[in-house]
């Protein structure tokens, strides 16, 4: 089914795809390798070139209309119904100003990993004057480079009520019997996935504070895991969550997820990501040529 298969990469006017350190890009590899063609579609303002699939990697919050109305061109778009991000719309942690919670709060922006795509975004289109180290107060403050971590509600800044831009969520970390903070990752393509956790001495978990990374088992995902990317309308992406007192909470979710740096080969992690790219195959019958 996959000789000469088409696949249309549709990307942000702001991506350099071919050059990135995106997931998909080594997906992508795997695909040509069996004979696809991968095309790029830069931007909304670029003729869509023919194809038998698409994937929606636009990486930025929303998915604006310029954009889902090219998914028209074809007739399966993976990723097609991901249309927005928001931490508004995927958290269940949210926190209101009069909801009484007694507990750790952090502030995050409702666009996802901190606006910064959003700012990049608009300074490439001319506005050189956005910039996130001249944001204040907190009522006008648009993008973060970090979260920063209340010990309660209380504590938060008056202006961060007031900012549309932000949201307060629960902190609700999970921790190891060493005292260790714990971030899952669960990463999937059709009904292929990766599932392993990350350890951390930090409570918010990056790459460059791991301590070390398990291989996990999807057997053991916790299934109202699997129901939210279904109601979330996920084909391709990456979640981030924790067990928190035996409960899924889920941090952030990703619809275009990186590689993992660059670096020396790791045997392991290229094994998963070439099993992973034969979720390809659960889309292909859904296609007519």
């Amino acid at each position: 089914m996959s000789e000469n298969l088409r696949i249309a990469v549709i990307t942000h006017a702001i991506d350099q795809f071919e050059n990135s350190n995106y997931l998909l890009n080594k997906l992508a590899s795997h695909w040509s390798d069996r004979g696809i063609a991968i095309v790029i579609l830069r931007g909304p303002d670029v003729a869509p070139p023919k194809a038998d699939i698409a994937i929606s990697h636009i990486d930025i919050t929303q998915t604006t209309e310029e954009y889902s109305r090219l998914f028209g061109h074809y007739p399966l778009v993976i990723n097609g119904n991901v249309l927005d991000i928001s931490k508004s719309i995927i958290s269940d942690q949210i926190v209101k100003r009069d909801s009484g919670f007694q507990g750790p709060v952090l502030v995050k922006t409702d666009m996802n990993f901190g606006g910064m795509r959003e700012l990049k975004a608009r300074i490439d289109s001319g506005q050189h004057n956005a910039a996130i180290d001249i944001q204040r107060p907190w009522r006008k403050v648009e993008f973060l480079q970090e979260y920063p971590i209340y010990e309660s509600a209380g504590q938060v800044p008056s202006g961060v009520w007031r900012n549309p831009n932000l949201v307060v969520e629960k902190f609700r970390p999970e921790q190891n019997e060493e005292g260790q903070y714990v971030l899952r990752v669960w990463v999937f393509l059709g009904d292929r996935e990766i599932y392993y956790q990350c350890v951390s001495d930090e409570p918010i978990i990056k790459s460059h504070n791991t301590i070390r990374r398990q291989d996990l088992d999807s057997s053991t995902l916790p299934p109202e895991l699997r129901e939210k990317r279904q109601q979330l309308g996920f084909d391709y992406g990456k979640f981030d969550f924790g067990l928190s007192d035996g409960k899924l909470v889920l941090y952030d979710v990703n619809r275009t997820p990186g590689s993992g740096g660059s670096g020396r080969p790791n045997p392991r992690a290229e094994k998963s990501i070439f099993n992973l790219s034969k979720g390809l195959d659960a889309f292909l019958t859904n296609i007519t040529r």
